[in-house]
């Protein structure tokens, strides 16, 4: 079995397109606003309002809606992966005659099924982010209940205290952003196996369809009307020339 230069090619600008792109907003993240950026400084704020207030049954309720979330996507790629295995084990030169159409590169069925094997891949990678971002949130349930008075149960209690024991709260606000941080290298994920179902039709529609989803990922991860609207909720231009969030 051989492979097309075309096609190494295609292959070896999908894995510098996705890991490039990690790197590159991982390090402008740090110095202009991006979705990490400003939701860092709001889960800061949060974890500082729960400081002082204790934890509410809203507060409860937000940290769960946020692990359902990253729950259904688990749960997704565990049934698209059942779906790729099954299409690998089927698969046969009469199954793969999407080939008969003109604009379709004509490829043996052992290099189909790489490509499959590639969709597996990054949907396994893509189960493991969600999977840990999923535990991750549970340990901010531990934190938090471990840490904070609940609202409902002391507020009305002589002597209230929000705060049950002393932690470092900034600390504390990490670990929550890293859970977010996980769940977003999964959606990456989703976004890049897109671009892979274009190498079923041929190598240059896989490149085109990789830049695509690197515009689309930069578009709203920095340049979006939610990232600019959350902006200017905290009348600054740029959050990284606010003053260090400071906890009591």
């Amino acid at each position: 079995m051989e492979f097309a230069p075309l096609d190494i090619l295609s292959f070896l600008f999908f894995l510098c397109s996705w890991f490039g792109y990690a790197l590159f907003a991982r390090i402008a993240a740090k110095k202009r606003n991006s979705l990490a950026s400003v939701l860092y400084r709001y889960r800061q704020e949060w974890v500082r309002k729960l400081s002082k207030s204790g934890m509410s049954e809203v507060d409860a309720e937000l940290l769960a809606s946020l692990e359902k979330q990253v729950s259904f996507l688990a749960s997704a790629s565990l049934l698209i992966l059942a779906s790729l295995v099954t299409v690998l084990s089927t698969a046969s030169d009469m199954f793969m005659n999407i080939s008969t159409l003109w604009f379709v590169a004509e490829v043996p069925l052992q290099v189909v099924q790489l490509k499959l094997l590639l969709l597996i891949f990054v949907f396994v990678y893509g189960f493991f982010t969600f999977t840990w971002s999923i535990r991750q949130y549970g340990f901010c349930f531990i934190l938090f209940g471990s840490s904070f008075h609940t609202v409902k149960y002391c507020r009305e209690a002589e002597n209230y205290k929000a705060i049950a024991a002393q932690r470092d709260f900034k600390a504390m606000a990490k670990v929550l952003d890293r859970a977010a941080h996980s769940y977003n290298y999964g959606i990456r994920a989703y976004y890049f196996a897109m671009a892979a179902l274009a190498w079923f039709i041929n190598s240059w529609f896989f490149m085109i369809a990789c830049a695509i989803v690197i515009i689309v990922l930069y578009r709203r991860e920095f340049k979006s009307s939610s990232l600019q609207a959350m902006v200017s909720a905290r009348l600054v231009d740029n959050v990284h020339d606010e003053e260090p969030i400071k906890f009591d």
